[in-house]
């Protein structure tokens, strides 16, 4: 039975951190902290992204800083030969040659009467690239200027994203006249948007949980129910996940075992559930999607929308939704919170029930 995680493709994650500033002399790189101070020339350098190792592609990468004093030291005139240029800078990654950096940077204009004051700094960017075959670590990025070399630390995560996913129980020992909760977590960092679907290795059958929902435990979390029919057999477990343009996908494997004494006679339901990605505050927006008995539309059946505040760990109620002669419904809903949406189809005795997949809405 395949029961680990198999992971085929990790997530690519990682914030930029900036470890100390250190300015070095372009003499020496073991300069005394007077000269050290003399040529600290860029500051507040800031990574406007995050760094880290793709798992499939080029990324770019920018950064901000300031230049310290653009036009010297006191007050007056100012010619050109007072502004500081900044000429080139380069990044290296651990164990590699230098990597190009592109800079956009543009020193004040010069100030004409003695009564104004130079400017304390003046801003300027720049951005470099990270390919799938660079290392992660310590980069050095270096910033060239007229008054010396400034040497800073950007710290690269590598590919760590999806870094596991269970499923439980494991084995899914179905159960006739029952319906099984099986819940699956995932441990995906600094990923957003992350998402899990389970299909049948020998079926086109499959339940799709939308998306997970993180736990202050630090695990992406979402439920499924199985019904008595539901395919025997080996299952795959898919998490999809979106980190900084990226869509990246793990992959598992778990069983499904049939229920003593076959399964029952009962219908199958299902609902899908459509809704915005984000909406503004107490606007309303449209939650839409079609039900279905067996393979058919479920026509006229009443279902339920609920609603969860992000952060909270129960559904509240929010009412119904009827669907056509075709099975498709709509309702208008309002809500001033992030949060998740399902709408659930209630059991009879010959249909089950089903819930829909997990929509998150983003309010602001």
């Amino acid at each position: 039975m395949k029961k680990r995680m198999r992971l085929l493709l990790a997530t690519a994650t990682g914030v930029a951190v900036l470890v100390g500033g250190a300015s070095l002399s372009s003499a020496s790189a073991s300069v005394s902290q007077a000269a050290y101070v003399a040529a600290d020339d860029i500051t507040n350098v800031s990574m406007s992204g995050s760094a880290y190792v793709p798992a499939d592609k080029e990324i770019e990468v920018g950064f901000t800083f300031a230049v310290a004093n653009p036009l010297g030291t006191g007050n007056g005139p100012t010619t050109d030969a007072d502004k500081v240029a900044v000429t080139s800078a380069d990044i290296t990654p651990p164990g590699k040659s230098a990597k190009a950096v592109s800079l956009t940077y543009t020193a004040p204009a010069n100030l004409t009467e003695a009564t104004q004051t130079r400017p304390a700094s003046a801003s300027g960017s720049g951005k470099f690239t990270i390919t799938k075959d660079d290392p992660s670590g310590d980069w050095t990025l270096k910033i060239v200027t007229s008054r010396g070399t400034n040497s800073f630390t950007v710290k690269v995560a590598g590919k760590q994203g999806i870094t596991g996913a269970s499923v439980n129980p494991n084995p899914v020992n179905l159960v006739k006249g029952q319906e099984v909760k099986v819940t699956v977590q995932a441990a995906v960092k600094d990923a957003s948007l992350v998402s899990a679907k389970m299909t049948s290795d020998t079926t086109s059958e499959y339940y799709d949980l939308g998306s997970l929902e993180l736990g202050t435990d630090g695990y992406y979390t979402g439920t499924v129910y199985f019904t008595d029919d539901s395919a025997p057999g080996e299952w795959t477990l898919e998490i999809s996940a979106n980190r900084g343009g990226e869509t990246l996908k793990g992959v598992g494997a778990f069983t499904v075992n049939a229920p003593s004494g076959g399964a029952s006679k009962k219908a199958k339901s299902k609902v899908t559930l459509g809704a915005p990605a984000k909406s503004k505050a107490s606007k309303a927006f449209k939650l839409y999607g079609k039900v279905y008995r067996g393979s058919k539309a479920y026509a006229g059946k009443i279902v339920e929308v609920y609603f969860k505040k992000k952060g909270t760990t129960k559904y509240k109620f929010m009412g119904f939704a009827k669907a056509s002669s075709t099975g498709k419904y709509s309702k208008s809903v309002k809500q001033r919170y992030d949060g998740y949406w399902r709408v659930k189809v209630p059991a009879t005795s010959k249909t089950y029930g089903s819930w829909s997949s997990q929509k998150f809405v983003d309010v602001k």
